[in-house]
């Protein structure tokens, strides 16, 4: 809801149409321009706009953290547990597979992600 409110307070000036297009090249050109924003896109397809800040690795390190306190997880209790959407949180759980860190059990009852015990077991 926050965020609604930002983009309404952004747009409120004066500003012709804007298509999707459009507002994803914008996004596009962002890190180029030394902008501290970049659009980042997810193997997945799915794009975001992430502070230049935000680094891969304390991501996968904050989803390991958590999936190993909890002993699984799914996206969705993931996405209850740090505040934000399911969308998001299985990126993020995918991303911490990808780097080896996460395993998953893709079963009927749905996709769980455990902490990959011989990334962590010597």
């Amino acid at each position: 809801m926050q965020l609604a409110k930002q983009l309404a307070g952004i747009l409120q000036v004066p500003l012709e149409l804007l298509s999707p297009e459009d507002l994803v090249n914008a996004c596009k050109m962002l890190e180029a321009l030394k902008l501290p924003l970049r659009l980042r896109v997810f193997d997945s397809g799915v794009m975001v706009i992430d502070l230049q800040s935000h680094k891969e690795e304390e991501m996968v390190a904050s989803a390991l953290e958590t999936v190993s306190e909890k002993g699984s997880l799914t996206s969705e209790e993931f996405a209850k547990l740090v505040g934000m959407s399911v969308l998001l949180a299985k990126e993020r759980l995918l991303l911490a597979e990808k780097m080896g860190h996460l395993c998953r059990d893709d079963s009927v009852e749905g996709l769980r992600f455990y902490p990959n015990l011989f990334m962590t077991q010597s």
